[in-house]
């Protein structure tokens, strides 16, 4: 029986190279379990502990929620950078690992940090310890048996390549599906060499025939395999951000569409979730004009999915006759049957995959409710969500919009109402910003719509004065818009058009020596990716024009995009005060976008930071 014994510094540790070939050891080794490493570990309010941490909570964005999430460590140790899995389910990050990443800048910094847990994510992920656990479940006898019959030949080391070589691919594409530059890993210099030079001490550069060679040669053959991977998982990154913007545009057939190529490759929850996501937008922003046509004889709800009622699929025409008036709207009604057909499937799909994951049970209660199929509602949220999850905002919220779907007007009321007098005494989970005010938001429509009018105002009020006195300026300022819907919603601070690098939309990208550029194909059709080092991205079409373009670096930019005041890693709430109230928020894996419409521009906030940010 043959064990690769060899795992555990060779194919764990984030170069793959061990300073010595006697560095295999037994599975059965305490360095195994997280209890050996707990002197060592950094303690938790470490700055450096704090970066990593940030970091490893957006990759666990990405982690299936049906299992267990790995922990992370810090470890205090004199062999300088190295990560490492164990076993038991944990992480090991040496502080040198982060200090290396970071001695390349703040956000390439974040950037390698990425790649390195990524990478460890990955092992988790495959169950490349299955042996450790395995050897553990046995007796003493049997297991000396078998150490007796290991060995380590050339097909063991060839098996630990490939599953580094693995490990390296499901890393790039962890790391960019949260929002994380994969590019960065190869730019600026060998990062692998830098870390092999950090292990040593010593050049690779002056290392002439000593012990460093070998490791200097296997670093440089793993920065040329992951440039190779990297094209395809490039590809792979980019549509899903080709996605993520047209979806923040309003362009859902092409989100879709992008999405549906990326899923090919890497069919993943999130992927899922986005495309019934695409399909539910369309959905709501029909019930929208359903509503306003009089069709629907119900309060015109929010769903979670935008700050403001924002309505991309306006009709176009107007209908002289009745008859094709009333066909328009059979249209309509048709129309929003099939994108509800379709978003509940994708979201069975997601859910399915990852039972765990309580998000997609939510947004199909929310199909269902558009279906008006309270039945359906009533046995995902009380059938299933609530016996699995527990009764939470969401939840109580969807419950009280279906009541007035089942004509239980007065009963939804009280629902509405208790359930803002159960978060204001902390008696329900705190809901974030954007359901907390989906709450009051639903309260608001239902009292307008049963002619309470004062009522509702003296809601928006309330709410208005709880979010000045917690300091949330973007609630504060949402309530005001309702206060007040006259008054102007965006201030100007735009001193032009907006552009990344200096290049609007429909412009073409120059051929440079400080540019980038590598081809993508898209179902046959022709793009290129052109990048700089200033952190500018453009896609453009094989004829010229550039038809994406988003910024990722921290610079001192805002006068060549055209944002006078706001700078990447800027607090959230530096939008707002620069911007004004946005016209929709979005949270999806890599991040939560706030959309301007008039402005045409996203901002990508992280961790209460802008992250970047891309015009449409």
């Amino acid at each position: 029986m043959r064990i690769a014994l060899s795992l555990l510094l060779i194919m764990l540790c984030l170069p793959g190279i061990s300073r010595a070939a006697n560095d295999f050891q037994l599975p059965d080794d305490p360095r195994q379990s997280i209890t050996y490493w707990k002197p060592h570990v950094l303690p938790a309010n470490n700055p450096l502990v704090k970066r990593a941490e940030s970091v490893f909570s957006v990759l666990l964005q990405g982690w299936d929620p049906s299992r267990l999430a790995p922990g992370l460590a810090v470890i205090q140790s004199a062999d300088g950078a190295w990560a490492a899995s164990l076993a038991d389910g944990n992480i090991l990050l040496s502080q040198q690992a982060i200090e290396i990443c970071l001695k390349l800048g703040q956000k390439r910094g974040d950037d390698l940090l990425a790649f390195v847990l990524a990478h460890e994510l990955a092992h988790q992920r495959a169950d490349d310890l299955w042996h450790q656990r395995f050897f553990r479940m046995m007796g003493n006898q049997l297991k000396q048996q078998i150490q007796q019959d290991l060995k380590i030949d050339g097909d063991t080391i060839a098996d630990i390549e490939q599953k580094e070589a693995q490990a390296d691919h499901d890393g790039l594409i962890l790391m960019s599906s949260v929002g994380y530059d994969p590019f960065q890993v190869l730019e600026a210099g060998n990062f692998f060499t830098a870390w092999v030079e950090n292990i040593w001490q010593q050049s690779c550069d002056s290392a002439g025939e000593t012990a460093i060679t070998a490791a200097c040669q296997q670093a440089e053959q793993r920065a040329l395999r992951t440039r190779t991977q990297l094209k395809q998982v490039a590809r792979q990154s980019l549509l899903y951000e080709m996605g993520v913007q047209s979806f923040i545009a309003g362009h859902y057939p092409q989100a879709r569409q992008y999405f549906t190529v990326y899923g090919r490759d890497y069919p993943g929850r999130q992927v899922l979730s986005a495309i019934g996501l695409s399909h539910l937008a369309e959905a709501v922003a029909l019930q929208h004009q359903l509503i306003e046509k009089s069709v629907i004889k119900q309060p015109d709800f929010f769903y979670p999915l935008f700050l403001e009622a924002s309505n991309h699929l306006q009709a176009s025409g107007q209908f002289a006759k009745r008859a094709s008036e009333d066909a328009y709207i059979e249209q309509l009604k048709s129309r929003q049957k099939k994108y509800l057909k379709q978003a509940a499937l994708q979201f069975e799909k997601a859910i399915r995959l990852s039972p765990a994951y309580r998000k997609n049970y939510i947004l199909l209660a929310m199909t269902h409710l558009l279906q008006q199929n309270s039945y359906l509602l009533r046995g995902v949220i009380q059938g299933q969500y609530i016996p699995d999850f527990g009764s939470d905002a969401d939840a109580e919220m969807l419950l009280a919009m279906n009541e007035v779907q089942e004509g239980k007007k007065q009963q939804a009321g009280k629902h509405f109402k208790r359930l803002i007098k159960q978060i204001a005494e902390n008696r329900i989970q705190p809901p974030d910003d954007l359901l907390l005010y989906g709450i009051y938001y639903n309260y608001s429509a239902l009292l307008e719509f049963n002619q309470q009018k004062k009522a509702a105002k003296k809601l928006w009020k309330q709410f208005a004065d709880n979010a000045r006195e917690k300091g949330n300026s973007l609630l504060f300022r949402l309530a005001l818009a309702r206060l007040k819907p006259g008054q102007k919603k965006h201030q100007s601070r735009l001193d032009q058009a907006l552009t990344i690098g200096g290049k609007r939309l429909g412009d073409t990208v120059p051929e440079s020596g400080n540019i980038q550029r590598q081809p993508l194909w898209i179902e046959g059709e022709a793009f290129y990716i052109d990048r700089d080092k200033q952190g500018h991205h453009w896609i453009s079409r094989a004829d010229g024009p550039i038809v994406f373009a988003w910024q990722t670096m921290p610079r001192q930019a805002q006068a060549e995009s055209g944002i006078k005041g706001l700078l990447l890693g800027d607090k959230a709430d530096r939008v707002f005060k620069t911007l004004g109230v946005a016209d929709r928020k979005i949270t999806l894996s890599n991040g939560s976008y706030l959309a301007y419409d008039e402005a045409g521009i996203a901002i990508q906030i992280q961790h209460n930071k802008i992250n970047g940010w891309f015009i449409y």
